[in-house]
């Protein structure tokens, strides 16, 4: 597949510029849909796309007074692509205080559950309502590593009570 380039009047603008001002052009073109991999390619010498990632990534925004050429569309059936905002990171949940105890004490009777043990025997209910408990609120977004020190065991042990 050919990567699409430049036109050459538009890299001589970009080696025209001073550095920063460089850095913002292509930041404008990667948010016009250019691709990094075109980006670098297209300059005089070519850079790596990790080289032009991190110049577009800490690139001011500003105002280009001079149009930004759109990138000629990947085939005749796909539109030039559109750039989305990134995604924000929601904070999980954490495992409520009140339940904490309830997780340790659960865990400790649960360590001496073993598959012959009968399912009506203490042990046996407390290995279930600890699984169903930890199912629960790994639903509702409390993550594993949380969950697995709240309950006083290892990660690799709450993933497999998780997967069960």
């Amino acid at each position: 597949m050919q990567i699409p380039q430049l036109s050459a009047d538009e890299v001589a603008f970009i080696k025209s510029l001073d550095k920063a001002s460089a850095e913002s052009r292509l930041r404008a073109l990667w948010e016009a849909g250019w691709s990094l991999q075109a980006l670098g390619s297209s300059l005089d010498p070519a850079k790596p796309k990790t080289t032009i990632h991190f110049w577009v990534r800490r690139a001011a925004i500003v105002e280009q007074h001079r149009p930004v050429p759109s990138p000629p569309p990947r085939s005749f059936t796909v539109s030039t692509p559109v750039r989305t905002a990134p995604r924000l990171r929601t904070i999980s949940p954490g495992v409520p205080p009140n339940v904490k105890d309830q997780l340790r004490e659960l865990s400790d009777q649960a360590k001496r559950y073993r598959a012959r043990t009968p399912d009506n025997h203490p042990v046996a209910l407390a290995n279930q309502q600890l699984t169903t408990m930890v199912k629960t609120l790994y639903t509702l977004g409390v993550p594993t590593q949380s969950l697995a020190e709240a309950a006083g065991v290892s990660y690799r042990a709450m993933a497999r009570r998780i997967a069960k």
